[in-house]
């Protein structure tokens, strides 16, 4: 009899089981999700600074890269130049977007 008793209950517990973790995770979907937590003007701010610098260099990167493979197909003194003219724009274009960085930062309302 005890044995029966146990048998039973495993195997009802067994059945029963995948339902109640569907119902549990039907729950949890329901569930609001977490609220996100408000930034700080300044930290708006310097990740605004932050992201403007990101695309700056990207672009400077893309700008030199085209140029880069546009000067490949050229010969002796124009590639020369081309490659020259690549370089000095990138180094332009970094020192452009660290000097608006910097000034973003200082522009930013403080703590």
């Amino acid at each position: 009899m005890k044995r029966l008793l146990t048998i039973s209950v495993i195997s009802m517990a067994l059945a029963l089981a995948p339902a109640a973790l569907a119902t549990q995770n039907a729950n949890k979907a329901k569930a609001k999700p977490a609220k996100a937590m408000k930034m700080s003007p300044r930290a708006e701010a310097l990740k605004k600074c932050n992201d403007d610098y990101a695309a700056a260099a990207k672009k400077a990167n893309e700008d030199y890269a085209a140029a880069v493979k546009d000067a490949k197909g050229k010969k002796g003194k124009d590639r020369t130049a081309a490659m020259a003219a690549a370089a000095k724009a990138k180094k332009d274009a970094w020192a452009a977007a660290a000097k608006a960085k910097k000034d973003c930062i200082a522009a930013a309302p403080k703590k």
